[in-house]
């Protein structure tokens, strides 16, 4: 009797699989192959290049630079280095390090700015006012334009009298052209009245 269940056990597997496996087996498989081929187009959507210097980056520092540069007595720049002089006593200066843009404050420590930055190139309009170039690894060039916020303050106070006269200008000419509106308004109207 023992034998009997023996052999019964061994001859039940060695039937092999049912069909109604394999095609449990094969619909697994192409659920997934289909999983698979639909998920490859947003891999590649949401690929992002790290060798590319992205535009809210650039946005990030052109806001770091420019609220440094509203709070600077003045600018200053090297053969290798871009410096800004700010009312504190405290100078930030920017330089290029293994294409990044490095960031040091007081000669101590340091921070990456920008990555993937090859050249910095400054050009001083003046002691206020600075237009800086970053040029990056895959050629592309930003530009970015700093002002002291006493740069405006020393404009206006020069150029005053000279606003003054042409806006007085100005605002006749409007007046006249008003004036001359009104006028052909008028006209219009008298006529449609007469009618």
């Amino acid at each position: 009797m023992i034998l009997l269940i023996k052999r019964s056990v061994f001859k039940l597997s060695n039937h092999g699989f049912l069909l109604v496996e394999h095609l449990i087996a094969l619909s697994i498989t192409a659920l997934l192959v289909l999983l698979i081929t639909q998920l490859l187009p947003l891999i590649n959507f949401y690929q992002v290049d790290l060798n590319q210097v992205t535009q809210q980056e650039i946005s990030v520092l052109r806001t770091q630079l420019q609220k440094e540069a509203k709070r600077a007595n003045h600018f200053s720049n090297t053969s290798s280095q871009f410096q800004i002089h700010l009312a504190n006593g405290t100078v930030p200066t920017y330089y290029i390090s293994n294409h990044r843009l490095m960031r040091q404050v007081g000669g101590k420590g340091g921070e990456v700015a920008l990555y993937h930055c090859d050249k910095l190139t400054t050009t001083l309009h003046h002691d206020q006012s600075v237009t800086l170039t970053l040029h990056s690894s895959n050629g592309n060039q930003y530009t970015i334009y700093l002002s002291s916020s006493l740069f405006p303050l020393q404009l206006t106070e020069s150029y005053e009298t000279a606003s003054e006269e042409l806006n007085k200008e100005k605002l006749n000419e409007t007046i006249q052209d008003k004036l001359d509106e009104a006028q052909l308004i008028e006209i219009f109207q008298e006529g449609l009245d007469e009618e």
